[in-house]
């Protein structure tokens, strides 16, 4: 392989090693990375020497910047689309960018391209310097901006702002509802990839001194995917695997070209899409962790008597909450008020709008007056409830399917963090200093549901009262003082079911106001200090246990017990 081969191989490596931190990393099934590496190249032979006349360095960092724009504002437009309507959208992309191309011939030598001075000069007067860009220049230049990259990627995946990128890429609707920031991420992930997209097209494009829309055609974008595919789960090595098949594809592919008469980009084309066919075919759960069983469960926690105390503080008070869906309503003019160190038990027919009222609480709604700890929200946002310390646990059984039952709890640790450049600060801090904060509020959420001896676990291999019990260790990691439990209970054992209660009154008993949503009243009135009944949307009563039960309407409409007259 001659130094322009390898010196082209690496530039392509830059590409695919951003296209891995949207697809591999966070989950994104991006196929325009070819767009991005065409603003590069066609920025560069625009802007530089030859074209505009500007600086060699400052034409291909402009280039860069605009295509990290691009792929901001791509990021923005797409903030809402999911899987493979993502995967067309940036698709379009790659076909728009070529189409424009061949629009304007004037301005971009047309199919032709366009051509420029090679080897290039990296001049700069102020430090003295004239390099030439020989090809072993590139490759030196190249190969240790490679290593930099993969040297990024490792730690990023071993850190904690790439556990932010595992949960949006294992469950962005879980890690919302955590509080991690998934569109902001999504918004970082997908400008980082198109600026190192745009920096390979620059590369290239210096390094051969000519660019033409069949070098950045919709094609490369499903190569560079296929390359990142190719290594299955492995993030960083996998495109350097991909990359080194695909720099062996072009001498097949011509030579098919000549045995069987076929145009040589249509047989690259077809190769590329039976690789990316047999990637998708045989891809399987590769590198998943294995469960270990780890020590026995300890003896079930037992539940302390429950007892109201008005002097208790008030964490949460929500009233006004009015919300309608095409005209049915769901709540109207609700309110309840939790207190510290209280379970207070949410109990109501089907259908009576408990799972309304605990997404108006977690944010999910904007709707009525809620106030937490003395300051009043209005605004719609989960990010900000979860950070001033209310968190929602799902109704259903919830997990992400390759992470450890630790790292889903230390994915809630993430999201009730403060946001402040969490990859710079992971790239520049110690191993210990990364760790040691984050292994403790861990270790301390799955202290508290009696879950220690599932650290390492696979979730999925957990009986369902364990993954039920690993959601609320999820929500207490965040440090919320404010837990919402959307029927935990819900297919346990009558084991786990006194398990469970144990558990609830330790996380009231820790200061903390828990609201359970719950249809087993015998539960209920083992750990309840307060009871609030829902009927239709509206709040039919609400005190304690006893009272609650012995209240007329509420015999009447929930206990079906009719009233007895005086």
């Amino acid at each position: 392989m001659s130094a322009v081969d390898l010196a082209q191989a690496l530039w392509l490596l830059v590409a695919a090693l951003g296209l891995a931190l949207s697809v591999s990393y966070a989950g994104l099934p991006v196929l325009g990375q070819g767009a991005f590496v065409a603003v590069g190249a066609y920025g560069t032979a625009l802007l530089g020497p030859g074209g505009e006349g500007w600086p060699l360095g400052i034409a291909c960092a402009a280039s860069v910047l605009a295509a990290g724009l691009l792929g901001h504002l791509v990021a923005v437009g797409a903030s809402r689309i999911e899987g493979a309507y993502l995967a067309l959208a940036t698709w379009a992309l790659a076909w728009l960018v070529q189409r424009i191309l061949l629009a304007y011939p004037d301005l971009t030598g047309g199919a032709d391209g366009l051509t420029r001075p090679s080897p290039a000069h990296l001049v700069s007067p102020a430090l003295g310097l004239d390099l030439v860009l020989t090809p072993t220049v590139h490759v030196v230049v190249v190969a240790l901006l490679c290593l930099a990259l993969v040297g990024v990627l490792v730690r990023l995946d071993r850190g904690p702002a790439g556990l932010d990128l595992a949960a949006l890429r294992e469950g962005p609707s879980l890690a919302a509802s955590l509080g991690i920031p998934v569109a902001s991420r999504r918004r970082t992930v997908f400008t980082a990839t198109a600026a190192l997209g745009a920096l390979s097209g620059a590369g290239s494009t210096v390094l051969l001194g000519l660019v033409a829309p069949s070098d950045v055609s919709p094609l490369v974008s499903l190569q560079l995917l296929v390359a990142v595919l190719l290594g299955g789960t492995a993030r960083w090595w996998g495109p350097v695997l991909g990359v080194a098949v695909l720099t062996a594809l072009p001498p097949i592919a011509d030579a098919l070209a000549t045995s069987g008469g076929l145009d040589v980009e249509r047989s690259r084309g077809v190769l590329t899409a039976a690789l990316l066919v047999a990637v998708l075919a045989l891809r399987g759960p590769v590198g998943r962790r294995l469960a270990h069983p780890g020590p026995p469960p300890g003896p079930p926690a037992t539940a302390a008597a429950p007892h109201h105390d008005p002097a208790r503080p008030v964490l949460l008070q929500a009233s006004g909450l009015d919300v309608s869906y095409d005209g049915v309503v769901a709540l109207a003019d609700a309110g309840i008020v939790l207190r510290g160190g209280e379970v207070h038990a949410l109990i109501g027919p089907n259908g009576s709008g408990k799972s309304t009222l605990l997404k108006a609480l977690a944010g999910d709604l904007s709707t009525g007056t809620v106030e937490i700890a003395g300051i009043v929200h209005h605004a719609r946002d989960v990010q900000d409830r979860v950070r001033v310390g209310v968190a929602r646990t799902p109704q259903h059984n919830v997990v992400m399917p390759r992470l450890a039952a630790d790292q889903q709890v230390a994915v809630g640790a993430r999201g009730g963090a403060r946001p402040s450049y969490a990859v710079v600060r992971h790239l520049l801090a110690t191993p210990s200093s990364r760790q040691t904060g984050q292994a403790a509020v861990v270790t301390r959420a799955l202290d508290e549901v009696g879950l220690l001896h599932v650290v390492g676990a696979d979730p999925q291999r957990l009986t369902s009262g364990d993954q039920r019990l690993l959601q609320v260790a999820r929500a207490v990691a965040t440090g919320a003082r404010v837990l919402l439990l959307d029927e935990p209970a819900a297919g346990m054992t009558a084991d786990e079911r006194s398990r469970l209660g144990g558990v609830l009154r330790t996380l009231a008993g820790n200061g903390r106001a828990v609201l359970l949503v719950e249809h087993d009243m015998r539960l209920v009135g083992e750990v309840a200090d307060r009871v609030t009944v829902l009927d239709v949307g509206r709040v039919l009563a609400t005190g304690p246990v006893d009272v609650v039960r012995a209240h007329p309407a509420v015999r009447r409409a929930y206990l079906g017990i009719p009233e007895v007259p005086a």
